[in-house]
């Protein structure tokens, strides 16, 4: 019962802060009133001493600051139930005591009724108005039997202040049940406001970090794409510099030196298969660590399970964000990230491209687009050397065998094919009868280069020009000018490549007699054998192989002899 008595008179306003300082200085205002009319009524003015008046005051008065201390520790409910009870019982009573219903105090309770609608609110028109009715009601009927009352009190008075104070507590009661119906549509519209002033401040909250988070995504796009602009300028370049180089020894270098000043990293190594496929050798790095491994021949198992044995063995490349210091390589210890990334050609596996930057994560995987093109680029360039070395390996044994066969030929034919030259004057051409020997054609043979001078016998001038077969000086051609006629640089030049054009001949004619040497050769040792193997008789057959031979020979004499103990084996 208590409980819901208890239940009844609380609000949710008891836990208001305002509402909790409103009571308070109620209170106040009330403990002050009561002070006051205490004081009045205790006959210190000299008239209107009215001892049932201090008493029921003095008890309200103690009530109320009762009241204040409770109110102070948290306990509100005691001053809204205590402070209108006090006052209206303290009112009757003085009424009751002094003039009735005529009495001046019975104008308090409308202050009261309003005072009680203010800390107990639509309750007050249940608990508060219906006391006020009984008080008054009570005060009404003592003063209407009351003899001392200077103006007796009627039933008609008896009948109006009742009604008076009902219908002033239901006047005030509606008046503050608009003011709380305002209040509560004033809160309702400050919580709707509230409520859209979060759903903005949440909406501008989310905007922003919407726009922050698009900003973020377009700084790290654009970041992306200016690294990936860049990278593909620095691919470019790499690119352009190592297609202009085909030996493989300045090549590789080029290639690290390159890579590390676009890339902007501190070690580029070049790994190459060897022979067999089983071991990966470091042939090229720019970084002084990397110097020192090529100088003391590293090479790694292409099975290895490091880096460089997993690129090699699987074809895929591999990233290494970050690397402790030292436990990489000793000779590399500033390496903190790496990218090893696999050479290859048609297919085959040639190397291994060894990337190593002193910032840890400098190698993404969004980057291996860029490198996998870079180490593209960089086998194709490796493989055309090679092509290009073995193309020259190829074409200098066969100019080798070439020039060998020539100057062998040469040797053969010379003797029995040329003569020693000839020479032009105004009487003609005509075979040179011994072989010439002054000193500009010693000069020319011995050096090699050509020679122009001055003639010391006669005025004008001698031209000598080396004559080459497969890069040995094989003769000269000397030039003498008429008179004081002098020779130019040009005309030096005509005749350099005069002799360039007769060595070709020279050497085309050269083979071309050895071959038709080598071709009569067979044809005759065909014909012998032909004519040889027409024999079944063993004699006939040695018979006819001396004859032939002695015929191709130019009738020289031939001897063919079996040995005796040849004879007794097949026999």
């Amino acid at each position: 019962m208590i409980e819901r008595i208890t239940n009844l008179l609380t609000s949710e306003d008891d836990q208001n802060l305002s509402f909790i300082k409103l009571t308070r200085r109620l209170l106040i205002v009330v403990m002050i009133a009561t002070a006051v009319i205490l004081v009045m009524t205790s006959g210190v003015t000299g008239v209107g001493y009215n001892p049932s008046a201090v008493l029921v005051l003095s008890i309200s008065l103690l009530v109320e600051i009762l009241a204040y201390i409770r109110l102070s520790r948290g306990n509100i409910l005691f001053a809204k139930i205590t402070v209108p009870l006090s006052l209206l019982i303290g009112i009757s009573v003085i009424a009751m005591t002094t003039n009735g219903l005529r009495d001046v105090s019975i104008l308090a309770i409308p202050v009261v009724i309003i005072i009680s609608a203010i800390m107990l609110g639509k309750n007050a028109l249940y608990i508060t108005t219906p006391i006020a009715v009984i008080l008054t009601t009570i005060v009404a009927i003592q003063s209407i039997y009351a003899k001392k009352i200077a103006t007796p009190v009627g039933i008609d008075d008896a009948v109006i202040v009742p009604v008076l104070v009902a219908a002033s507590s239901g006047i005030t009661h509606l008046l503050i049940q608009r003011l709380n119906e305002n209040i509560s549509r004033a809160k309702e519209s400050e919580a709707l406001e509230k409520q859209e002033n979060a759903e903005l401040t949440a909406l501008r909250a989310n905007l922003e970090e919407r726009i922050q988070f698009r900003t973020s995504e377009l700084e790290t796009a654009n970041q992306i794409a200016e690294k990936q602009a860049s990278q593909f300028q620095a691919l470019a370049r790499v690119t352009n510099v190592i297609s202009s180089v085909q030996t493989l020894d300045s090549l590789l270098p080029l290639i690290t030196q390159v890579i590390s000043e676009q890339f902007n990293v501190y070690h580029v190594g070049i790994f190459l298969l060897d022979n067999q496929g089983e071991i990966v050798i470091l042939r090229a790095a720019n970084s002084t660590g990397g110097q020192k491994m090529m100088d003391n021949k590293y090479s790694l198992p292409m099975k290895q399970t490091g880096i460089i044995g997993y690129v090699t063995s699987t074809g895929q490349p591999r990233i290494m964000p970050n690397i402790e210091a030292d436990s990489y390589n000793p000779e590399l210890p500033n390496t903190r990230s790496a990218v090893a990334l696999p050479l290859r050609y048609a297919g085959r596996i040639i190397g291994v491209l060894d990337v190593q930057s002193e910032k840890p994560e400098a190698f993404q995987p969004d980057d291996l687009a860029v490198f996998s093109t870079l180490s593209n680029q960089v086998a194709v360039a490796i493989n055309n050397a090679l092509t290009i070395e073995d193309a020259q390996r190829a074409l200098a044994e066969a100019q080798s065998a070439i020039g060998q066969i020539t100057q062998e030929a040469w040797k053969v034919l010379r003797p029995s094919k040329l003569g020693l030259g000839f020479t032009y004057s105004d009487i003609g051409i005509k075979p040179l009868e011994k072989p010439l020997n002054n000193e500009e054609i010693n000069e020319v043979i011995t050096k090699g280069k050509v020679l122009l001078k001055k003639n010391d016998d006669k005025n004008g001038q001698i031209l000598a020009v080396p004559i080459r077969l497969r890069g040995q000086v094989i003769g000269v051609m000397q030039l003498k000018s008429r008179n004081a006629n002098i020779l130019t640089e040009d005309e030096a030049d005509i005749a350099s490549a005069v002799a360039e054009r007769l060595s070709l001949a020279i050497e085309t004619a050269t083979l071309l007699q050895s071959t038709q040497h080598r071709a009569d050769i067979e044809k005759i040792t065909a014909e012998i054998t032909t004519r040889v193997s027409s024999s079944s008789r063993f004699e006939n057959i040695l018979q006819t192989a001396a004859q032939e031979l002695s015929k191709a020979l130019g009738g020289s004499e031939v001897l063919v002899q079996i040995e005796p103990a040849a004879l007794k084996m097949y026999t």
